[in-house]
């Protein structure tokens, strides 16, 4: 006996609750920190192009210093700024718990894991006329397991980073820093993606997207 079930397209799939929501303006807020302080430490204090500036700032007020000494000050404004982005990845590595935790511990129905699984068997027997729409389902909720995957990788390789002066992670170093800036350009692709994704999605079939993703979605009232 064939399975029947309701076109995909018409299947809620999505987890409004208030933990998620605050998971996903929280974690897009500290990751758009984290790209700040990138953005400060390879282009704005570099030290290639600093150093020039501050000597010439310095000698506006009658005061010469050498390159050594403008590197020196680069590399303090470096340093908080490296600090910072330790401060920020904390933060990522809190979040990153507190979406595991409700992975494990939450409702079974509406564990990502779960929903995924969900929308790939409703992809599987969608009839061909859905089966265009259940794919484009599915390249989401695949996109949204490959930045689960990529934020795993940012906190295992961060840790590592941090505690490079340890006998264990101090040989993996230069391997970790190495994949975490090549993860951090797969973030920023997902970044990209995802808000084309959503731009698309709520101008042209999931009208209050964002709205649902900022208030949660509204209860059904019957009259």
């Amino acid at each position: 006996m064939n399975e029947v079930i309701a076109p995909a397209v018409e299947v809620p799939i999505k987890d409004y609750r208030g933990s998620i929501r605050f998971w996903h303006w929280a974690n897009a807020l500290l990751i758009s920190l984290q790209l700040i302080t990138i953005l400060f430490q390879k282009v704005i204090v570099n030290s290639r192009s600093a150093v020039p500036e501050f000597q010439q700032a310095m000698s506006k007020a009658n005061v010469t210093i050498t390159t050594k000494q403008g590197g020196a000050f680069a590399h303090i404004i470096s340093e908080r700024i490296w600090d910072w982005h330790i401060y920020f990845g904390w933060a990522l590595v809190a979040l990153w718990v507190m979406r595991l935790g409700l992975q494990l511990t939450g409702p079974s129905n509406l564990r990502f894991s779960a929903r995924l699984m969900e929308i790939l068997r409703r992809y599987r027997l969608a009839p061909p006329a859905d089966k265009s729409q259940a794919g484009k389902i599915l390249f989401a909720k695949t996109t949204y397991a490959l930045f689960y995957l990529f934020l795993t990788i940012m906190v295992a390789t961060g840790l590592i980073m941090i505690y490079e002066d340890t006998a264990f992670f101090g040989p993996m170093h230069h391997t970790a820093e190495e994949i975490h800036n090549v993860t951090m350009y797969l973030i920023i692709g997902f970044i990209l993606i995802h808000v084309v994704g959503v731009v698309w999605a709520e101008s042209k079939e999931d009208h209050g997207l964002i709205s649902r993703m900022v208030g949660g979605e509204a209860p059904n009232i019957k009259a």
